[in-house]
């Protein structure tokens, strides 16, 4: 599974970059799979960085932009194996769409959706999500953090997009 998302993860990194002109690798922190981690009596999502290690991954303020990958909690199975999954992002539209007068929150997303159409890499577009409390619905202990209590007032704006994933089992699956 982890595959299929550094695949769309590195497909998404170079395309968003162009789309938004960041001709850099420090102003996009494009991140793979996060994990929800119990912290503090609740949860939270946590980048696994090795050795056992985590660290939280939340707007930055010196970013245009920070994107990560969450999954749900069930896999379904009938041939291959279903996993539902988001894209969370937080960016800094005047850094991403300068030139636009009004608040580009639209142009932005619209910029996410273009790259996915109806599915990429084997993830299939289902829906978006705004709103703080929406985005990081199943990282309720996230939402504490004072740094994140005006992720969505101009210029910062924060949205997921909805997946879902299909893959198949590998030749390292047995199946009793």
């Amino acid at each position: 599974m982890d595959a299929h998302f550094a695949n769309v993860q590195n497909h998404i990194y170079s395309r968003l970059k162009t789309a938004w002109g960041i001709s850099n690798d420090i102003d996009y922190d494009c991140y793979g799979r996060v994990y929800r981690n119990k912290k503090d009596s609740q949860y939270v999502a946590e980048l696994y960085t090795g050795n056992g290690e985590y660290r939280d991954i939340y707007w930055d303020d010196k970013k245009a932009a920070i994107s990560w990958f969450g999954t749900g909690s069930t896999i379904s199975f009938d041939v291959k194996n279903k996993i539902p999954v988001h894209l969370v992002f937080f960016v800094n539209l005047k850094k991403l769409k300068p030139n636009i007068q009004h608040r580009a929150d639209e142009e932005v997303r619209m910029d996410v959706q273009k790259l996915f159409g109806k599915s990429l890499h084997g993830f299939a577009f289902e829906s978006v999500e705004l709103w703080l409390e929406n985005v990081l619905k199943e990282y309720p202990g996230s939402r504490r953090d004072k740094s994140l209590t005006a992720v969505d007032m101009e210029p910062v704006h924060c949205f997921r997009i909805n997946l879902s994933l299909i893959y198949g089992l590998t030749n390292n699956c047995v199946i009793y």
